[in-house]
């Protein structure tokens, strides 16, 4: 079965190897039904994972006689027991545990940290994950496992926030025209990605790219402008540096929005709705320090606010 993000032999794009993220601190598991609906569409082997820790072992003193590797091992065992039981509907379907479906339950104090040891130990080509919603003093003061995945994981994410994909669905990646090495490699690795996957699900992709510019009436105000068709000739610039990055790609040659504003978190949330985008296809360059404490960057910023899947490209 052909791979969805192989299908123009971009090695960004594999999904031959998914790890599916399941956290039973929350009530929801979008992450899971999507992970299997890749897997029963395009023959990914799926890894699903949790982490796990029982904190009365900190609490009981050396000398008790009480087996502590008894309370993990049992732990472990009854989490694995309820990750092979969430999955039981791909297994009816016809996958092999063991072959096509690896669980692994992990003993660790912090989700974040031993999540982000096990992804870097292995060779995964996507991580998946329900994206939770937080409150925004949340990620000013806190860190929860999407932020350290967004800001320390090197590989693929897709946060999910919907149960399923609709038959129908629009593909939209979101480019930032910059010269920097980092983001003109992201800018094809998005074009990329967003080709295929719409090439993949018989979909309409679009490539979207917000450029600075205050949303004003120019007729209203255009005698603030030394010439009536500046913002057109800005506009022009970026559509001819994005055509660029598409010029590959017949079916997003026209299919190419500029949109102006001073915000892009809150340009591209608009324009998701307006083009009734199911996926949202970004790039993310790493950051660590005291730039990982403040608030994020645009994927960050616009995560809470839009009601779709992202796929963040590293």
């Amino acid at each position: 079965m052909q791979n969805l993000m192989q299908k123009r032999g971009g090695d960004m794009y594999k999904s031959q190897n998914v790890l599916v993220v399941v956290d039973f601190r929350q009530e929801k598991h979008h992450a899971l039904p999507r992970a299997l609906e890749l897997a029963k569409r395009f023959g990914s082997q799926l890894t699903v994972i949790t982490c796990v820790y029982q904190h009365i072992v900190d609490l009981v003193p050396n000398g008790s006689g009480i087996d502590l590797e008894r309370i993990r091992h049992e732990a472990t065992a009854h989490y694995e027991n309820e990750l092979r039981d969430m999955v039981n509907p791909l297994i009816e379907a016809g996958f092999q545990v063991d072959a096509d479906i690896h669980f692994e339950v992990l003993w660790s104090k912090s989700f974040s940290e031993g999540l982000l040891q096990y992804v870097s130990a292995n060779n995964f080509d996507l991580v998946v994950k329900t994206a939770h919603q937080h409150g925004t003093l949340e990620k000013v003061f806190f860190t929860p496992t999407d932020w350290h995945l967004l800001r320390d994981c090197e590989t693929n994410i897709l946060f999910v926030k919907k149960g399923a994909w609709p038959s129908s669905t629009n593909i939209l990646g979101a480019i930032n025209i910059e010269d920097d090495e980092a983001h003109q490699r992201l800018n094809h690795d998005i074009v990329n990605a967003t080709a295929a996957i719409a090439e993949s699900c018989q979909s309409d992709g679009h490539i979207l790219n917000v450029f600075p510019w205050a949303k004003i009436d120019l007729d209203k105000f255009k005698y603030l402008f030394d010439k009536e068709d500046q913002f057109l000739a800005i506009k022009n610039i970026h559509r001819k540096q994005v055509e660029a990055f598409v010029k590959d790609y017949p079916s997003l040659l026209d299919n190419i929005i500029i949109a102006e504003g001073l915000e892009p978190d809150e340009t591209i949330p608009e324009i998701i709705k307006s083009t009734f985008s199911d996926l949202l296809i970004m790039g993310c360059v790493r950051r660590r320090g005291f730039a990982g404490m403040v608030i994020g960057n645009t994927v960050e910023k616009i995560l809470d606010d839009i009601n779709c899947e992202v796929l963040v490209l590293k």
